[in-house]
């Protein structure tokens, strides 16, 4: 099947304007003019009724004077100043169906000059071929005292003619002005709007083939969409540049951690094997600590994988925050006493929150495990639980080494490690907060971090009370 060709923004802005001008230089003019014509004709009608009317009156009241005769004369004299509705003939008939006075269009261009008019026996003749409009009007609707028959002659309406000629002429005139001014702003306004459209996709296509070098974008549209738009492809193009070199400082240090622990494994075991050190059991368990280094590195990169794949799943269960975190806490307090470390704990009662234990589990160890990697011997670990507003807070602050304000804003990013010498004595590979961020929102939560270089870090957990 034939792909259709898609439209540019900026022509489908042009139809639109145009459109717009079709309609609003024609089609609304026609319809106003129309409807205007309509009431005016409605008007004439309306006036001619009325004159029509006024007329059976004037006679009916001149039949009452004259003690119900009809003086010819006094019937003229009425009938002469008769409204000029255009070539029609008047005639006023009797209650015997005779034919009182008539008068003909011509006499109406003569009266002044003395004309009259005799009776017409044949009241259907027609004076030439033209259409006529026919209207009877009873003089007295009590009793029959006679009639007027009024046969209008159809105008050809040349005027109206001329008069539409003229609309149609300057209406027309006028659309194609109005069409050339909106094709001209329409170019203008769309090569603006669609300006922005086209530089994101040129920008698109540039981080799609790795180029994250950020662009000037200080001459912005005005549109806040668009300006939206374009702000939104930079800040992706940022972050992807950011998450590309840390990528790569990753693959350099899992090369170089998994180069070391391999090293030294291979060299101790090549030269048991070559009978140049005895396998004693100080030799093995060195060997057994390097696997275990390396297996942990390996389980740090699987849950990277793990969390990149987003199958981090959750089966939630209402629990109580502090039957949770107890045993947790007991758990690493060994752990806190050997490196000397001062271990404190404050929990609050009747707290519940829907969680996963076994991976919110992981998210407590892994930021206790974090304090006590980064927090010398006599320093302070302290854990607080309690509610705030329907929110239940988790709080693990530390009196550590801190966090630079430099690298605070990125410390859950993945593969970020805010001081490679140390993270790589640490064993540290980047991912650890990364993943704890993943889990906490999986829970529907938030955590945040403050912390003060040299002065220690207290991690912030946002959960939903059940």
């Amino acid at each position: 099947m034939k792909k259709k060709k898609a439209r540019t923004l900026r022509s489908h802005f042009l139809r639109l304007y145009v459109l717009l001008a079709i309609l609003s230089g024609i089609v609304v003019p026609a319809l106003s003019v129309w409807l205007s014509v309509k009431a005016f004709g409605a008007l004439i009608v309306q006036r001619r009724h009325e004159d029509i009317t006024n007329l059976a009156v004037a006679l009916t009241e001149l039949y009452n004077e004259e003690g119900g005769i009809w003086k010819r004369r006094r019937v003229m004299d009425i009938l002469r100043p008769a409204p000029q509705w255009g070539n029609m003939r008047i005639a006023l008939i009797d209650a015997n169906d005779r034919e009182i006075f008539t008068l003909r269009p011509l006499q109406q261009a003569n009266n002044h000059r003395g004309g009259h008019s005799e009776p017409e026996d044949n009241r259907d003749n027609k004076f030439d071929d033209a259409e006529y409009e026919y209207t009877t009007v009873k003089l007295d609707r009590e009793k029959n005292i006679g009639r007027l028959e009024i046969a209008r002659k159809l105008p050809p309406n040349i005027a109206s003619s001329s008069f539409m000629r003229y609309l149609t002429r300057y209406t027309l005139s006028g659309a194609v002005l109005m069409i050339l001014i909106a094709c001209g702003i329409g170019y203008i306004v769309a090569g603006k709007l669609s300006r922005p459209v086209i530089k994101a996709i040129e920008r698109t296509r540039k981080i799609s083939k790795g180029n994250y070098e950020p662009e000037d974008i200080s001459e912005l549209s005005g549109v806040q969409e668009l300006d939206d738009l374009t702000q939104s492809v930079e800040d992706l193009g940022h972050s992807l540049s950011r998450q590309e070199e840390l990528r790569r400082r990753l693959m350099i240090d899992i090369a170089h951690e998994l180069r070391t622990p391999l090293t030294v494994t291979r060299t101790q075991i090549e030269a048991i094997a070559d009978g140049v050190l005895e396998p004693t059991p100080e030799r093995l368990t060195l060997c057994v600590n390097e696997m275990q280094r390396l297996g942990g590195l390996i389980a740090n990169v699987e849950a990277l994988s793990r969390l990149e794949g987003e199958t981090l799943a959750i089966k939630k269960e209402r629990t109580d925050m502090k039957s949770f975190l107890e045993p947790v806490l007991e758990t690493f307090r060994p752990i806190f006493e050997k490196s000397g470390i001062n271990f404190s704990h404050e929990l609050d009662g009747n707290i519940y929150c829907e969680i996963d234990r076994e991976k919110f589990r992981h998210v407590i160890d892994n930021l206790l495990s974090n304090a006590q990697r980064y927090t010398d011997k006599d320093g302070t670990v302290s854990v607080k639980l309690y509610r705030e507003d329907n929110s239940a807070i988790i709080e693990v602050s530390d009196t550590g080494i801190g966090i630079s304000e430099k690298d605070l804003p990125n410390i859950f990013e993945r593969f970020y490690r805010a001081d490679e010498s140390r993270a790589r004595v640490t064993g540290g590979s980047g991912v650890g907060l990364a993943i704890v961020k993943a889990a906490v929102e999986a829970h529907g939560g938030k955590i945040s971090a403050q912390s003060v270089k040299g002065e220690g870090s207290c991690f912030k957990i946002s959960l939903q009370t059940a």
